[in-house]
C-alpha cells in the first residue's frame, strides 16, 4: 500500500483547518455568531444614530413599534405612503450663557435628525392609520388594502 506524499497531507490538514475556522467564525464568535451579530447590527441601527424598530404584520394590518426614549411627541414626524412608512425624529438642544463680568456670551447648539424607513409588502389604507406615543414607545397600526380575489376557471 502506497503512502500519501507529505505534500498531500499538508494540503489536507490546511483544508481541514480552514473548514474548522469557518465553522468557528459562524458559530462560536463572542457575539452569538457572525449571522446573529449582523442581524443585531441592522435591527438596532445604533451605529447610524438611529433607533430600534419592531415590525410585524398579520392578515389585516401592519404593526410598527419604535423605541424612542427621551423623545417628546412634538419631535416625531410620521410619513405614511402606500408601501412604506418613514419615522423621523428631530432633536434640538440650545444652551446660552452670558457672563456680564467678562463680557462674554456663550452659545451652543446641537441638532440631530434620525430617520427610519420601513418598506411594506402590500399597499395600505393611509387615512385609517393610527399612531400612539406612550412611555417612549411609538406604536403605529396601518390597515392593509384588500385586493380583489379572482377564481381561476
Amino acid at each position: 500500500m502506497k503512502e500519501k506524499p507529505s505534500n498531500m497531507n499538508n494540503i489536507s490538514e490546511s483544508f481541514q483547518h480552514l473548514i474548522r475556522s469557518m465553522d468557528r467564525l459562524f458559530t462560536e464568535s463572542p457575539n452569538n455568531g457572525l449571522l446573529q451579530s449582523m442581524d443585531d447590527f441592522f435591527t438596532q441601527a445604533k451605529p447610524f444614530g438611529g433607533f430600534p424598530v419592531d415590525f410585524t404584520e398579520n392578515s389585516k394590518e401592519y404593526v410598527i413599534n419604535a423605541q424612542l426614549p427621551g423623545v417628546k411627541k412634538e419631535q416625531i414626524e410620521l410619513e405614511i405612503l402606500p408601501q412604506y412608512v418613514t419615522i423621523t425624529v428631530h432633536q434640538e438642544e440650545k444652551y446660552e450663557k452670558e457672563d456680564t463680568k467678562k463680557q462674554a456670551f456663550y452659545r451652543k447648539g446641537i441638532w440631530n435628525k434620525s430617520s427610519r424607513t420601513i418598506p411594506l409588502s402590500k399597499p395600505t389604507i393611509q387615512h385609517k392609520a393610527v399612531a400612539q406615543y406612550k412611555d417612549g414607545i411609538l406604536n403605529i397600526r396601518i390597515p392593509k388594502e384588500k385586493g380583489k380575489k379572482l377564481s381561476i376557471e
